[in-house]
């Protein structure tokens, strides 16, 4: 109920439609990432998994074309391809780390396998806290256009038993979604609403 009647089916689309929230850029980000959407490989071990979407403008209904969209992630084993975290420039080898820009009708979809946890590295600067946390499965995500405010986010994934103890996940269940599985292994959508910027 708000304002003494039922909402109807637009005004309520409208009242939940918001940005997607940001979340920290993380200690494995790198610069330079190669343009492509399949970040793994044949080879690749572990489970197969599709994530499409469209990056929306905050109307949450128009899209955006165009967006640059910039991912990153663990492999299944949880481990990602650097080992000097907060190096954003190192210039070892890429995997698992890809950009590429959303189409005519804003959509984006990236081929890869299903992350693996990790425990937060002890004594990481500024995150010495929650050394020894185990992050739950996630997927980095920086998407940006010229006339909207950028976003860095992480994607997790429903039933992980991990999130209600993340101090990050926790704190954003609308980057929380369901998979299915399709016989080659599990896809999601995930849908990205950006900010304009003026």
């Amino acid at each position: 109920m708000l304002g003494g009647g039922l909402l109807a089916a637009p005004a309520l689309a409208q009242q939940l439609c918001r940005p997607t929230a940001g979340d920290i850029l993380g200690p494995y980000y790198r610069f330079g990432a190669p343009f492509l959407a399949q970040l793994a490989g044949p080879e690749e071990a572990g489970e197969r998994l599709v994530v499409s979407g469209t990056v929306l403008s905050a109307d949450c209904r128009t899209p955006i074309a165009n967006a640059l969209v910039e991912v990153w992630q663990a492999n299944g084993a949880g481990l990602y391809d650097t080992q000097t975290p907060g190096n954003y420039t190192d210039k070892g080898r890429f995997h698992l780390r890809g950009m590429l820009y959303t189409d005519a009708q804003g959509r984006y979809r990236i081929e890869t396998v299903m992350p693996g946890r990790y425990p937060v590295p002890q004594n990481l600067p500024g995150l010495e806290q929650y050394g020894g946390i185990t992050r739950p499965a996630h997927i980095h995500f920086r998407v940006m256009e010229a006339l909207h405010v950028p976003v860095t986010l992480q994607l997790y994934f429903a039933g992980d038993p991990h999130i209600a103890e993340d101090p990050w996940a926790s704190q954003h269940p609308d980057n929380v979604i369901a998979l299915e599985a399709d016989g080659q292994g599990r896809r999601g959508t995930f849908d990205i609403v950006l900010a304009r910027g003026f």
